[in-house]
């Protein structure tokens, strides 16, 4: 499956969730709404894993109930299965880039549905077309080394970009989570940036760029 095809499969799996799916997964990791951050890992997950651990712990400390959903096996798992109570493991649905195949890719819908904001202190790399796809905003670092993905993000527009300190990242996370109107239009504005930045526009621009460079078009 390529890239566009992932990211099409993905928005057509979240379409498909429903309501009472989404009270089930609450129920059944223990979540409450409107508390829900989603950690669906990244290229740099275990190095970035401190940092995640120590912002989770700041928003926990800020705003009682909130919990954080992290995706992952191996390592990953056993690394945040004791932090505490308000970080959640929702064992292995794939990584952003994988095939999501089939009932991996239902459950990260799933996954995007529940949570609230989709967390990415590390390098933003597929999480961006990922973020449109599941209408789940990103909350980001304004540190460098992102990648292409990055581009399609407009601060405040599509995603936060918050300091690259946990206790600024995860205060960001608190104050974005209580203010129900800015998530919602961030939401929609996921949702219409689906439309427009998918990753076939994304490779078509950037074929577009090197072809102008190469004939010195600025």
């Amino acid at each position: 499956m390529t890239p566009p095809d992932r990211t099409r499969a993905l928005a057509a799996a979240r379409d498909r969730v429903t309501e009472p799916e989404v009270r089930r997964a609450r129920t059944r990791y223990g979540l409450r709404a409107g508390l829900t951050a989603l950690y669906p890992g990244g290229p740099d997950a275990a190095a970035r894993l401190p940092f995640l651990l120590a912002a989770a712990d700041r928003t926990a400390a800020l705003l009682p109930g909130f919990r954080l959903l992290v995706t992952g096996d191996g390592p990953l798992r056993a690394a945040v299965g004791g932090h505490g109570p308000h970080v959640v493991c929702a064992g292995g649905v794939g990584e952003a880039g994988d095939g999501l195949a089939g009932p991996v890719r239902e459950d990260r819908a799933l996954l995007g549905a529940v949570a609230e904001v989709l967390l990415a202190p590390g390098a933003v790399g597929g999480l961006a077309a990922e973020s449109f796809a599941l209408r789940t905003p990103l909350v980001v670092t304004d540190r460098t080394g992102h990648g292409p993905g990055f581009g399609c993000l407009e601060d405040g527009r599509n995603v936060v970009v918050a300091p690259d300190d946990p206790a600024a990242y995860g205060s960001a996370v608190a104050e974005l989570l209580t203010r129900p109107r800015k998530l919602a239009c961030l939401r929609r504005a996921c949702r219409a940036a689906a439309q427009r930045y998918t990753v076939e526009g994304r490779t078509a621009r950037t074929a577009h760029g090197v072809e102008d460079l190469v004939h010195g078009i600025p």
